[in-house]
């Protein structure tokens, strides 16, 4: 047996402790997984190169199509398995609120992100499509945060980062009822009040360092 089909074994046993799939569909996502690392796209006519299998190409990739357009995801369950294999279900850890927009031809992919920070990067766990172009308003930020804490309790949570996009008197209002920790950067020309109560711009009170 060679080095990678020993890979493709331990990987295979990996998802099959949390996912209950039948062998088939199994071997046809781990194949994707495969051949994703290999060629670092999405993209599935490459990906069907890649793919492992003595199959045409032209049937891989017909292959790697019926997979996502006859199988269903639970999220939950995707979102569950990456918690457990980066350890986040025993350990804290800090979310990271984000939003990534791109087009695809004249479509308006929007997405509201809510990530666990493991050493430097963002794991993504949920996912918003926001109908719609620019920012998400304060009810989509609650119910995505919502859905996370449903499925895994705020016990572990250390605190959430955003950016400065991500402000609002009741989005912020929402974090502090909660008791959520969170650190969201804010404008230099944001207003707020000094020891003194006077009214202020932020980038002064930082002024003398």
């Amino acid at each position: 047996m060679n080095s990678g089909q020993l890979q493709i074994n331990e990987l295979t046993t990996i998802l099959n402790e949390h996912f209950h799939w039948n062998k088939a569909r199994m071997n046809c996502f781990v194949g994707m997984l495969i051949a994703l690392m290999t060629v670092g796209t999405v993209n599935l006519t490459q990906l069907a190169l890649f793919f492992p299998s003595r199959a045409l190409i032209a049937s891989r990739y017909r292959r790697i199509q019926r997979f996502f357009s006859h199988h269903w995801l639970d999220y939950n369950e995707v979102a569950s398995f990456v918690m457990k294999l980066f350890g986040f279900t025993e350990n804290d850890f800090y979310l990271s609120l984000d939003r990534t927009n791109w087009k695809w031809g004249k479509i308006n992919i929007n997405l509201l992100v809510l990530a666990v920070v493991y050493k430097g990067a963002a794991i993504p766990v949920y996912w918003l499509p926001l109908n719609k172009r620019g920012n998400s308003n304060w009810r989509e930020r609650i119910a995505l945060m919502k859905r996370f804490i449903g499925q895994f309790g705020q016990n572990h949570i250390k605190g959430l980062l955003a950016d400065r996009e991500f402000i609002g008197d009741k989005w912020i209002g929402w974090l502090i009822q909660e008791e959520i920790p969170f650190t969201i950067r804010i404008r230099n020309n944001s207003y707020t009040f000094n020891s003194r109560g006077e009214k202020i711009r932020v980038d002064r009170l930082f002024h003398p360092l």
